[in-house]
């Protein structure tokens, strides 16, 4: 299977759809949930010389190159869609991206919030390509074919529910004066006014220095990453998970699926349809392998379950709010509960399973903290 389809213990990415355990309950083996299912981590978990952790990263992956640098900004300029003159084009074509300035009229009277300057129009779709912000319906229907100079004229009519309603229902002119056709730029188009008008700073000098320290701050983090994942490897290596839970393995396999189904075939798309189109396999190959990947990372998170037991890290509320709250930020979520439901069959169980995961963190994290970090060089070719 090529796509990624949990992630340890959610130290490095939330991607899953999964439910922790606690609870006890008296239902048969075939409705039981992870959340019923009650165990000694000691029992299963034989834990190995966990603080004795050394690891190895290529310093090059850290540092910041002219080139490296330059990909960076380049890739702020395309997520903030800049556009710059299109110096090659001389007439508006139906895809065309252009630069406008625009008038609108009614009864031969410019109206309040009816005029622009510099205003980026996408033709085709009727809208701002850098905020996706569509206009009324016809706006731009007359634009197709205009040269760079000519102005034009373009009746439309506003909808009926319209705000303000003074325009609601009613039929006016706005008045283009076809400035420029645009493209995407790029870092080399990229001059003073344009760092001003999208960035908000002064020149491309500004501009660049906040990409570097942007980039710095990303490279920090891939490094924080990638000792982190070093660290989880060797010590999983380090202690032996005897066997699992009764029953915990095909219940998180259960729930897993049972969340894919809700998320991904409500629009009643069958399982077998969903996993041929996204991982090009059958049910059954997919679900042996979400069994094989869930298998690994329970083992992942009984062995910092076990850590997080021995070094007695207890649950702090400030701690564990700051951690959620991250969670929910940089993941999209509307808010904790729906974080919760998204990660139990249940809000609740959703935020037991949490609580477990915030107590593993602290314990990879403790020994993160105690890990030494080597670098190797470049090697000379």
């Amino acid at each position: 299977m090529k796509k990624k389809i949990v992630l340890s213990m959610l130290l490095l990415c939330l991607a899953c759809a999964s439910a922790g355990c606690g609870g006890k309950s008296d239902k048969s083996a075939a409705d039981l949930k992870s959340t019923d299912i009650e165990y000694d981590v000691d029992d299963f978990v034989t834990l190995g010389d966990y603080m004795d952790v050394e690891v190895t990263l290529n310093e090059e992956d850290y540092q910041i190159t002219d080139e490296n640098l330059s990909q960076y900004a380049e890739g702020i300029i395309s997520y903030f869609k800049v556009y710059t003159k299109d110096d090659s084009k001389t007439e508006v074509g139906e895809n065309d991206v252009i630069d406008v300035d625009y008038v609108g009229k009614k009864d031969g009277e410019a109206f309040d919030g009816g005029s622009a300057k510099n205003q980026i129009i996408d033709v085709a779709n009727n809208c701002d390509p850098t905020t996706n912000k569509g206009f009324i319906d016809g706006f731009t229907s007359g634009l197709a074919g205009a040269k760079v100079g000519d102005v034009v004229d373009c009746k439309v009519t506003f909808p009926e529910n319209y705000q303000p309603e003074n325009l609601a229902g009613q039929e006016v002119t706005f008045t283009f004066t076809i400035n420029s056709v645009q493209r995407p730029a790029k870092l080399e188009d990229l001059n003073d006014d344009l760092a001003k008008k999208y960035f908000k700073v002064n020149t491309k000098e500004e501009f660049m220095k906040q990409a570097r320290t942007m980039l710095e701050a990303q490279m920090e983090m891939n490094r924080q990453s990638d000792i982190r994942v070093e660290v989880i490897d060797k010590v999983t290596e380090k202690c032996d998970v005897k066997e699992l839970p009764q029953g915990l393995l095909e219940a998180r396999v259960d729930e897993f699926i049972e969340g894919v189904e809700k998320k991904y075939c409500s629009d009643g798309t069958s399982m077998e349809e969903y996993v041929k189109n996204n991982y090009g396999s059958t049910l059954e190959e997919y679900e042996k392998d979400i069994t094989s990947t869930m298998e690994e990372n329970i083992k992942e998170e009984m062995v910092f379950e076990a850590i997080a037991k021995k070094e007695d890290m207890e649950f702090d509320e400030e701690g564990y709010k700051n951690f959620i709250s991250n969670l929910v930020q940089n993941r999209g979520y509307d808010s904790e509960d729906s974080l919760y439901e998204s990660y139990g069959p249940d809000k609740e169980a959703g935020k037991a399973y949490m609580e477990k995961i915030y107590l593993q963190q602290k314990a990879c994290q403790k020994i993160v903290e105690n890990t030494k970090v080597n670098y190797k060089e470049k090697e000379n070719s």
